[in-house]
């Protein structure tokens, strides 16, 4: 039987419930995850994920006026995007000080590294989820994710 300790990933990313969401989402994108465990004191306390940060990200953008063709109208869009960048700094100073505490699952869907894939499989289409902390005695020893799914298919 395959096990889920023979497929997980050992060196996990992982974020603590104080970091930035900003380092969320460079992490995330330099490693090419969608999504992590948030460890406190060595136990998975959350996840974070992409859509997690998508969710909270509400950027106003200058709507188009449909009258913006017409030259005299020229110095109220510049205005309006003056005002616009302004509103937009703002945001992003919120923004600063989301922390991923704020922002996390706190429901954590875990396995066990003795379960089956099988059983990895079935928990993950159950909940709608991408990723399983695999946890053992309370502790985050692994990550199992869909790609590593697939490869125990084919392996």
């Amino acid at each position: 039987m395959k096990l889920v300790k023979d497929y997980m990933k050992t060196k996990v990313v992982y974020f603590r419930p104080e970091d930035s969401i900003f380092k969320v989402a460079k992490v995330l994108s330099k490693h090419h995850i969608s999504g992590a465990p948030v460890v406190n004191n060595r136990k998975v306390v959350g996840v974070i994920s992409e859509t997690d940060l998508i969710k909270y990200m509400r950027l106003k953008l200058p709507q188009e006026s449909a009258m913006a063709h017409e030259f005299h109208i020229l110095s109220i869009l510049l205005v309006s995007m003056v005002k616009n960048q302004l509103e937009f700094k703002k945001e992003i100073e919120k923004m600063a000080k989301i922390r991923v505490r704020d922002l996390m699952s706190k429901d954590v869907v875990s396995i066990l590294p003795d379960e089956s894939i099988i059983e990895a499989a079935t928990v993950m289409e159950k909940n709608r989820i991408d990723r399983l902390p695999v946890i053992n005695s309370g502790r985050l020893v692994g990550i199992i994710a869909r790609p590593d799914l697939i490869r125990a298919l084919i392996e």
